[in-house]
């Protein structure tokens, strides 16, 4: 039997091309993206502040993820168009697919609990979760992600362990100092 070197050759590129894009960093993640969701979410914690009920407060949170979230979105498109990558490349969608069931499971637990007295449970779960989901999906970023994730669930775990009137607080300094401080690492060593 002949074998085609030329064949050959292209399936071997091909192999190659795969193994690459498969072990592509997330590029496309925008440090100063990250610092403004850190912003965002001081606001909310300042803004929920203001309330005494943690369902008021929880409802100032939700909806400032939604403006975080679209606020990183915008920021990593305008990095990945400034630099010329793929913001859906294969990285990008291994990142979202490890990030998103993390964060489904935080709705699911927040809609089960909010009528429950333990909804106080929910700031700690969500550090946690988000930390689980960021620490999966940091495989495919940064540095900088990996130990954003690794240090939101130890802040989850200290939330869970302290009193209920904390969780506000809390939710600032982990959302809002942690998204400031690896976006800052993100901006300053991998490339805005």
């Amino acid at each position: 039997m002949r074998v085609d070197i030329k064949d050959e050759a292209e399936d071997n590129l091909r192999f190659i091309r795969g193994a690459m894009e498969r072990a592509e960093r997330v590029s496309a993640l925008s440090g100063i993206g990250g610092m403004v969701m850190g912003l965002v979410a001081l606001v909310a914690m300042a803004m929920a502040s203001r309330f005494t009920e943690l369902g008021d407060q929880l409802l100032i949170w939700i909806g400032s993820a939604f403006l975080a979230i679209s606020v990183g979105a915008l920021a990593s498109w305008l990095k990945s168009r400034k630099t010329n990558t793929s913001l859906m490349g294969d990285a990008s969608r291994r990142f979202l697919l490890c990030l998103l069931p993390a964060v489904l499971v935080g709705v699911v637990i927040t809609w089960s609990l909010w009528p429950t007295p333990q909804v106080v449970l929910v700031p700690a779960l969500w550090m946690m979760l988000y930390g689980c989901g960021v620490l999966a999906s940091g495989t495919y970023a940064a540095q900088p992600i990996i130990l954003m994730g690794g240090a939101f669930i130890v802040a989850g775990l200290f939330t869970a362990a302290l009193p209920a009137h904390w969780g506000n607080p809390l939710l600032g300094l982990a959302f809002g100092g942690l998204h400031i401080a690896c976006g800052y690492q993100v901006y300053k060593h991998h490339g805005g």
